[in-house]
């Protein structure tokens, strides 16, 4: 079921960003209809945003090479990386699957770990669920069932008015708190009320 969960939610995190058009790349650029099959078009207005260091267009050009395509992962590595050190969360979560997938560099789980982990604790959904799983499989990390009991408590939280990502994240949080004794059971939910408290 893990593995599943695993799987399922890496195929959330990974599905294709929508295409970036604007007129003005277009008369820059060629037309449109010009395009390869799927090829979309990027403004050089953003190319040059991003280059000037502006995290949200490195964030959008991160995203928008974020795909299964081998020809666009030196792109997507740059620019989701160049985001997520400015502390982008989305290119965060985006970066760490590319580390865990092998996207254009050798597979990597401690990094992906590492880049979940901040996105998780700036809020992401997604990523505070890979967090709990990385510590559920001790996949990056050394194994803690504490640990994952307590991202799984908060993906959620997180997940509560969403009834979507509810269906995702209460299987997984019921398998992993059946996992613990009473007393972890105490200790998780003494931890997740301070959690609450302090938000």
């Amino acid at each position: 079921m893990i593995r599943a969960l695993w799987a399922k939610l890496q195929g959330m995190l990974a599905r294709p960003a929508p295409p970036l058009r604007e007129a003005a790349a277009a008369s820059c650029l060629g037309s449109v209809a010009s395009l390869p099959a799927g090829e979309t078009l990027v403004s050089p207005r953003l190319f040059a945003l991003a280059e000037a260091g502006d995290v949200e267009a490195q964030a959008a050009l991160g995203e928008h090479f974020f795909d299964d395509r081998e020809e666009n992962f030196a792109a997507c590595l740059h620019w989701n990386a160049c985001a997520a050190r400015a502390g982008h969360v989305g290119a965060q979560s985006r970066l760490a699957t590319i580390y865990h997938e092998g996207l254009g560099v050798e597979r990597h789980p401690e990094t992906a770990f590492y880049w979940w982990y901040s996105a998780a604790c700036q809020n992401h959904r997604g990523a505070k669920l890979m967090v709990a799983a990385a510590f559920d499989l001790g996949i990056g990390v050394e194994a803690d069932l504490m640990e994952a009991a307590y991202w799984a408590s908060l993906a959620y939280l997180a997940a509560r008015d969403d009834p979507e990502g509810r269906e995702l994240v209460d299987p997984y949080c019921r398998s992993v708190m059946r996992k613990l004794t009473e007393e972890q059971k105490s200790q998780a939910l003494a931890r997740l009320q301070l959690h609450v408290k302090q938000d």
